[in-house]
């Protein structure tokens, strides 16, 4: 019986569009950046990734070298990025589109994201299109696990 389980769990997995798939809340594994130079960065400790049925989205992460110090809630110590809006799914090609409303970082604010997903049973790696900061241009690569 256990065996009938397992194969129905795996072929309704197959048989499900991308955008059923990537709804829920992923907890981040491991939050990467790969420099204009070729060299690979961690800079991120934790965060989350929200993406419901409606396509709304709410994505945030901390920085792994913030200063512990005892500060105005309302300021935040970074690193750390968080931004909401909505989100579609291209099936095809596999990507998320984000269009950021409101973001952490003003250069965000209006900003549409790409990522190209990834997905393996409850894991999920999103690579997403470079980013132009002040050290270079970037590329995030997150990888998440689904919350229980």
């Amino acid at each position: 019986m256990s065996h009938l389980w397992w194969l129905c769990f795996a072929l309704d997995k197959l048989t499900k569009p991308l955008k059923q798939q990537v709804v829920g809340t992923w907890t981040l594994t491991s939050g990467s950046e790969k420099l204009a130079n070729g060299k690979t960065v961690v800079p991120w400790a934790s965060g989350n990734l929200m993406l419901d049925s409606t396509g709304h989205v709410a994505f945030f992460l901390m920085g792994k070298d913030r200063p512990k110090t005892v500060a105005n809630p309302r300021v935040p110590i970074g690193p750390v990025l968080a931004y909401y809006g909505t989100y579609t799914v291209d099936e095809s090609t596999s990507t998320l589109t984000y269009n950021v409303e409101s973001s952490t970082s003003p250069a965000f604010d209006g900003a549409v994201r790409k990522q190209k997903v990834v997905l393996s049973g409850d894991k999920l790696t999103t690579t997403g299109s470079p980013v132009k900061t002040s050290d270079g241009e970037i590329i995030p690569i997150n990888e998440w696990k689904r919350a229980k």
